[in-house]
C-alpha cells in the first residue's frame, strides 16, 4: 500500500492499516507539512511507526521541468527532513504526479534512493523489472476486485499486490464511486489481512527481500546453499519450503 502527499487523512487510513495488519509506505512533502488539511511535522514520527516514510519532494513539483540542481535540492532537502523527523533512513520516492525520465532516473543512485513509484498501473502482480521506475498493480479504486484474484491464484510463483493512491480520496463527497469512501477501503483491508500466505510489507522491504534472494549462493552440485544477506529468505526446493536464516549456510541435499 503506497500513499502521497502526507494528507490529514493518513491519520485515519494509518488506524486501518493498523487494525488489520496491512503495512504502507507513505511519501511526504516535507515543504507541506503543517499546511491545511496536511498532517504536522511532529506527527511523522509516531503515526507512521511500522510503516515507511519516504520522499514524494519538498513542494511536490514536476522534476521534468526542473534543472538537475533544481532537482537535487527537492530530493536531497526532503530525504534530510523526513529523515530528521521520522528517525529512519529513507530510501525511497514517488514521482509527483508520477512524472519522470531517463536523467531524472540516472541522479536517483547518487541520492540513496533505490527505488521510486510512478503512478503507472500494471493490473497483475509481476515482480518490477525495474525499481526507478516502479509501475503499482494499481490504482486502489481497482483494488477490491484484483485482491480477490490475488487470493484465489493457485500456483506456486511469487506475486506482488502493489497498491498506491491519497487518503483524501477516501473522503469522497456526492459521488457513486464507491470507492471514493472509507468503508470501501476497510473492507479491503478486512479482505487481505491475516492470510498466512501472504507477506505484508512495505516498499523497501520489498527490495530488501528481493535484493537479499538474488544473494543466495548454491554449491555447484547445489546440495547447499547460503544466505549472504542480513534478513532470512525463504523459497521452494522440491516441493518443500526451505527457510535460509541471514548468514547461515545449510544443507539441501534431501
Amino acid at each position: 500500500m503506497s500513499y502521497d502527499d502526507g494528507s490529514e487523512h493518513d491519520r485515519r487510513l494509518v488506524e486501518l492499516f493498523n487494525r488489520f495488519g496491512i503495512r504502507g509506505s507513505f511519501h511526504l512533502n516535507s515543504g507541506k507539512l503543517g499546511n491545511d488539511h496536511h498532517i504536522s511535522p511532529d506527527e511523522v514520527g509516531m503515526l507512521y511507526q511500522g510503516h515507511e516514510v519516504s520522499c514524494h519532494t519538498v513542494d511536490h513539483p514536476d522534476l521534468t521541468q526542473l534543472s538537475s540542481e533544481e532537482i537535487r535540492s527537492e530530493l536531497l532537502d526532503d530525504k534530510i527532513a523526513l529523515e530528521e523527523l521520522s528517525g529512519t533512513r529513507v530510501r525511497g520516492l514517488a514521482y509527483p504526479f508520477g512524472r519522470y525520465d531517463t536523467r531524472i532516473i540516472s541522479m536517483l543512485p547518487e541520492m540513496g534512493i533505490e527505488y521510486a513509484r510512478t503512478t503507472l498501473s500494471t493490473n497483475d502482480f509481476n515482480i518490477p523489472e525495474n525499481w526507478l521506475s516502479w509501475e503499482t498493480t494499481c490504482h486502489h479504486n481497482l483494488a477490491m476486485n484484483l485482491g480477490r484474484l490475488f487470493l484465489n491464484a493457485d500456483d506456486k510463483a511469487m506475486r506482488l499486490m502493489y497498491v498506491w493512491g491519497h487518503s483524501y480520496e477516501l473522503d469522497g463527497f456526492m459521488t457513486a464511486d464507491e470507492s471514493k469512501n472509507w468503508l470501501y477501503i476497510e473492507r479491503f483491508c478486512q479482505l487481505m489481512h491475516d492470510h498466512p500466505q501472504i507477506h505484508y510489507a512495505t516498499t523497501i522491504e520489498i527490495v530488501d527481500y528481493l535484493n537479499a534472494i538474488k544473494k543466495l549462493r548454491f554449491s555447484a552440485r547445489k546440495l547447499a546453499v547460503k544466505n549472504t544477506a542480513k534478513i532470512p529468505v525463504w523459497f521452494n526446493w522440491r516441493g518443500a519450503t526451505i527457510a535460509v536464516p541471514p548468514g547461515e549456510n545449510i544443507d539441501i541435499s534431501t
